[in-house]
């Protein structure tokens, strides 16, 4: 009886041994999947101590490891109708969110008819990589407000992983909600490149996408247990196969789009870009029907990238090309993101497309400094370019047709900074 209870006692050891050790490996599957191929938003918060050293961050007058910090402790947060996510609000040294989720912009105008600039965008926009008065729409702030006199307001509406429809969604929610812009900006195209790159088989889809399925298809009854089932090192291995099972090498017309580096197969960048750009600037045709009915002047900019954008690369840009090229889901996006900026070159030829959609693919090509942290976010200095050049562009639409809803006394401060813009050495910027 002893030795029977013995064995016994010695297959539960055993097997409970081969468990957790099969839940280990399962553990070290996801890790590994995670590094290579895994969605970029984890991605984009790690290596602070890194990304902090880099030649980009010299000479700024801020502490670039407590930047990036905030920026991750930031990273919190919660649901919102039809744009899925938003971020919590979160006050930090150089980064600060309000309530609704929106970044603050430094230098604003407190004129209660200021002329009211929207900017939408992703990560870029929100600002990953520089202080809350060096984001795109503080220096748009800054040069509208500090340099021209205009007075304006202008909001950051950026968030981490929009893609173009969920910020036409944002946007029609404003509306409903009876705020009224006099110009609408969007500065975005990576995030696009992302979502047709990762999940080619779901038209329209956003980034996180198996995140945000996860979560949701684990509500209802029994929660605990799903959640119990979906830590374990079993799901997260199975996972995986499941993913490459459903989108493995997926073909439209005989025409492979999408594999991963199991197969061997190579996608078709040239087919994803197209796809990419024809949900883009479809949503370009939906903000040109929502300027016209609700009276404001738009701007769409196709934003540039670290790969292939004509840009003089520094030695630690180099690098950086070289080390994001290792994962192979950076590799596909930052791929498809250069394909969609060609195939844009030629699509802007269309008389059916509105002139104020741009390409700024080539916006640093005479920046030989370095700018960038990663495969798309840079520093302040780069967004200060990026504000100058969508500067030009607004103003000159601008200041030859104000929007009809202004007032007298902007329209008035509008014109005198027409005059000085006319003038100024930052036009030619």
């Amino acid at each position: 009886m002893r030795h029977k209870l013995k064995t016994a006692l010695a297959l539960v050891g055993l097997s409970v041994v081969v468990i957790v050790a099969a839940d280990l490996l399962g553990r070290v599957a996801s890790a590994v999947d995670d590094r290579y191929s895994g969605p970029p938003a984890d991605h984009l918060l790690a290596d602070d101590d890194l990304r902090a050293s880099l030649p980009a961050y010299n000479g700024v007058a801020y502490n670039p490891r407590a930047l990036l910090e905030e920026v991750r402790k930031s990273d919190r947060t919660v649901y919102e109708p039809y744009t899925i996510w938003k971020r919590r609000a979160y006050r930090g040294e150089y980064t600060t969110i309000d309530i609704v989720g929106s970044r603050r912009t430094v230098g604003n105008s407190t004129s209660e008819d200021a002329l009211q600039v929207w900017m939408f965008g992703g990560s870029a926009v929100w600002g990953v990589g520089a202080p809350d008065s060096e984001t795109i729409p503080s220096h748009l702030a800054a040069l509208l407000n500090r340099e021209l006199g205009i007075d304006a307001n202008v909001r950051n509406l950026g968030r981490r992983g929009y893609v173009s429809t969920q910020e036409v969604i944002y946007l029609i929610r404003e509306l409903q909600a009876g705020r009224r812009p006099d110009i609408v900006v969007f500065y975005n195209g990576v995030n696009d490149a992302a979502a047709v790159s990762l999940w080619p088989e779901f038209p329209g889809a956003h980034v996180s996408f198996d995140t945000v399925r996860d979560r949701f298809e684990s509500d209802g009854e029994g929660d605990d247990i799903r959640w119990f089932a979906r830590s374990t090192g079993f799901y997260k291995a199975s996972r995986i196969v499941l993913d490459r099972v459903e989108s493995d090498t997926f073909e439209r017309d005989g025409i492979i789009v999408y594999a991963d580096q199991d197969t061997g197969t190579t996608p078709n960048y040239r087919w994803l870009a197209e796809r990419g750009l024809d949900l883009w600037l479809f949503n370009a045709l939906v903000i040109d029907s929502l300027a016209r009915d609700y009276g404001f002047i738009p701007l769409m900019a196709f934003q540039p990238g670290l790969w292939s954008t004509g840009k003089p690369l520094d030695p630690s840009e180099e690098s950086l090309i070289a080390s994001e090229m290792e994962y192979a889901g950076l590799k596909t996006i930052m791929t498809v993101r250069a394909e969609m900026a060609t195939v844009l070159d030629d699509r802007l030829s269309d008389p059916q497309i509105p002139n104020w959609v741009l390409n700024l693919n080539d916006l640093f090509s005479d920046t030989p400094a370095p700018l960038y942290i990663d495969y798309v976010h840079v520093t302040g200095r780069g967004n200060e370019i990026a504000a100058q050049r969508i500067a030009t562009d607004l103003l000159d639409r601008l200041c030859d047709r104000p929007g009809e809803r202004l007032s007298e006394n902007t329209r008035r401060r509008l014109d005198a900074g027409c005059r000085r813009w006319a003038g100024s050495s930052t036009r030619s910027t």
